[in-house]
């Protein structure tokens, strides 16, 4: 098996055949041959045996052999973030301190590898799920972004970093109120970076993210601002049709809570009408999103 296939097929298999793919990845790691094969591989390693397995020591001995005879460079830094952050995780604290004094090593630059370093931690977090620590995390990695006077080098991490968390705590079945707020901040910060960092696409992908947490907050209003200003970048770009469909999802469950019926029904119309010549699959998920914009907000668990 070719390293690309490995990496993007695993991806695609990695919650259905978690032990399979740690087996793989094992008799994979060799084929690795420099520095941006090693930072692909350890981060599916790291999310596979760390998040899923919980196989902190088996994630940091293959990210170490993922390293293994490349030289020394900047481009290694981030593969060597995720090994200090596994062999934390693993409670080899002795073993992290020393990675992560590498990675700083490596990039120069102490206040770029802290970051990196917080996000990390909060993607592990995630995985093991724990959202009170992945808050915390990001919340650290967001006062250092702060205090940058440019953030060009992590606006993109901290773009797809925060609509990762963001989007994991919005799919909770309940949500304390500190994970609604901290759910509320990633968003926004994934919403600033990507408006920084982003193309057009990303753009209003980033604000039906701030819809969907919106809605979820039951903050009707502010989740329809967020799917017209999203519908307003597609218009002004472009096209993008299936977007501009949960888009009008979005909008209908807004309009529901907001109990303006007339106009839910004529959001659903739209998306409707836009989804009705899709496949199979993408239509199986169309109707299970339709099905959730009309429900009532899953309550927070201090409710």
């Amino acid at each position: 098996m070719e390293l690309d296939e490995l990496i993007n097929g695993g991806w695609g298999r990695h919650e259905t055949e978690t032990e399979q793919l740690a087996l793989e990845l094992l008799e994979g790691v060799e084929l690795v041959k420099d520095a941006g094969q090693a930072a692909a591989f350890s981060a599916l390693a790291s999310h596979t045996l760390g998040e899923h397995l919980g196989n902190w020591g088996g994630a940091a001995t293959l990210i170490e052999g993922a390293l293994h005879g490349l030289d020394e460079a900047p481009e290694l830094t981030s593969t060597v973030i995720l090994l200090g952050v596994a062999q934390e995780f693993a409670g080899d604290e002795e073993a992290a301190v020393a990675s992560l004094e590498r990675a700083r090593s490596l990039a120069g630059d102490d206040v770029l590898v802290r970051v990196r370093t917080h996000f990390a931690r909060a993607s592990a977090h995630m995985g093991v799920g724990d959202s009170a620590l992945l808050i915390q995390e990001h919340a650290k990695g967001m006062e250092l972004v702060s205090t940058m006077p440019d953030t060009a080098s992590v606006d993109r991490l901290v773009a797809i970093m925060s609509n990762n968390l963001a989007s994991h705590l919005l799919g909770l079945e309940a949500l304390s109120d500190e994970e609604s707020k901290g759910m509320l901040e990633i968003a926004l910060a994934a919403r600033a970076a990507w408006w920084r960092a982003g193309e057009w696409v990303q753009r209003e992908r980033a604000d039906y993210l701030m819809a969907l947490v919106h809605n979820r907050r039951a903050n009707w209003e502010a989740g329809l601002k967020a799917a017209d200003e999203a519908l307003a970048t597609i218009a002004t770009n472009g096209e993008e049709l299936i977007d501009e469909a949960f888009l009008q999802l979005a909008r209908a469950q807004a309009l529901n809570g907001m109990q303006e019926l007339d106009g839910r029904d004529s959001a659903l119309g739209v998306a409707d009408a836009l989804a009705s010549e899709w496949g199979e699959g993408l239509k199986a998920w169309y109707e299970e999103q339709r099905a959730k914009s009309l429900e009532a907000p899953r309550q927070s668990s201090s409710s």
